[in-house]
């Protein structure tokens, strides 16, 4: 019997001291601010509901104070050492292979670089939506605040709460817990929204929507990438795509195709934007060749533009027309000698032509014919030299120039032994990749 009591003091003295400091001062901050929220005269005080929000939030913040994701291990396990690891252990969660540490009242994730990715609250102090409860702390002081003597106080009370429902929303994300992460970027999007705050926080709009698309909730991955473009968060036309994504899996084809055309207005050398318009055309039974019309529109509209006639040329190349494309994409460096995406462009198109003609003689049973094939490979791989090399050399961008070097390095490494010309074009690019 002494035995038993003496080991139920151990446990007790060990789930005790597992509450750390800060959050028993936190829930004694917060029993302080709820009895004076019941308090009929001191109920009336904007301060009191300021109080509560931020004992709310507080309480909430307890068993993950002082972290912050992208945190090394190394330094959360010295910044935690008064507190145990109970376990450590691995698990795959949304395509990632996380580290997790288990503490009394926690668990933390950690990514495959050793930095703190995620975070899971495994024992609350207190029960409820806390953050939401805070939220609604700050809105009544906003109410009871009638002179606004309180505004910058409830000001920075809102941004610290948005900033920590854009952790929570980052941290669900990484588990792969979609709707989670919305639920909080919305949430986010209330703090950061209200008119004491006055933010348009359109990154976070574009978050919301992406989690919501991931949760197959279209409804409202549609309403917040419609919001983010409308505050002109656009990302180089990716969001119009976006968008259109969702209306398709909605089961609106009409309107995710004046969405993509909208785009493309826009954003008319847009890749995916681009290649979703044509298979919206193919999979309506529409005429694929109509997006040309929006093309050509705009040509005649701007008719120096280069990256018009390169977007023509992606057009033709995705619709199979090889030829047609190589026209486009060669009047596209007529119109602007330096466009180097036009050089480049060719120099693929002849290489991708090469690749698909290898890919017919690997079943080319006839020696005679397979023998032609493979003279045909090797004219169009001679045929693309002449752009990259013009593109490597007036190419500004360093990662167009690294593709290209590569390019040329396996080209150049097929006619090597032909003569001293292809050696030395070997030797070139191969030494530049290599320095990569």
């Amino acid at each position: 019997m002494k035995k038993l009591l003496i080991a139920l003091t151990l446990f007790f003295a060990v789930q005790l001291g597992a509450q750390t400091k800060e959050a028993a001062d936190a829930l004694k901050e917060f029993e302080k601010a709820k009895k004076e929220s019941a308090d009929a005269k001191k109920s009336t005080n904007p301060a009191t509901w300021i109080k509560l929000a931020n004992a709310y939030a507080s309480v909430f913040d307890a068993p993950i104070r002082s972290l912050w994701l992208g945190a090394s291990q190394v330094e959360l396990k010295v910044l935690l050492k008064d507190q145990r690891i109970n376990k450590t252990e691995s698990q795959t969660l949304n395509g990632q292979t996380f580290s997790v540490d288990s503490y009394y009242d926690k668990d933390l994730y950690y990514g495959a670089d050793g930095t703190l990715a995620s975070w899971v609250i495994t024992k609350p102090y207190m029960e409820g939506d806390l953050l939401k409860e805070s939220y609604s702390s700050l809105i009544k002081a906003i109410e009871l605040d009638s002179k606004g003597a309180k505004a910058k106080e409830i000001t920075e009370s809102l941004k610290s709460l948005r900033g920590k429902y854009v952790n929570e929303a980052m941290s669900a994300y990484q588990l792969g817990k979609f709707k989670e992460a919305t639920d909080n970027f919305e949430a986010s999007l209330a703090c950061s929204g209200h008119p004491l705050v006055g933010q348009v926080d359109t990154v976070i709009m574009y978050y919301a929507g992406l989690t919501a698309n991931m949760s197959k909730d279209y409804d409202r991955a549609i309403k917040y990438f419609q919001m983010a473009i409308d505050k002109g968060y656009e990302l180089k036309g990716d969001v119009f795509s976006y968008l259109a994504e969702a209306y398709k899996a909605s089961g609106d084809i009409e309107k995710s195709k004046q969405t993509l055309s909208a785009g493309f207005s826009k954003y008319p050398t847009s890749q995916p934007i681009l290649v979703s318009l044509i298979n919206a055309y193919i999979e309506s039974k529409d005429d694929p060749k109509k997006v040309l019309e929006f093309i050509q529109k705009a040509q005649a509209n701007e008719p120096t533009n280069a990256s018009l006639h390169y977007a023509e040329g992606n057009v033709w190349k995705n619709l199979g027309e090889f030829d047609k494309a190589v026209a486009c994409y060669k009047k596209s460096i007529e119109v602007d000698p330096k466009y180097y995406f036009g050089t480049f462009a060719i120099g693929a198109a002849y290489y991708d032509r090469a690749v698909e003609i290898q890919t017919k003689a690997a079943d080319e049973t006839d020696d005679a014919k397979y023998e032609l094939m493979v003279k045909d490979l090797e004219k169009h791989l001679e045929m693309a030299i002449q752009p990259f090399e013009q593109c490597y050399e007036t190419a500004t961008d360093n990662e167009v120039k690294s593709v290209v070097a590569e390019y040329l390095k396996n080209i150049y490494f097929r006619f090597r032994e032909k003569n001293e010309t292809f050696k030395a074009g070997y030797e070139k690019y191969s030494a530049i990749v290599e320095k990569k």
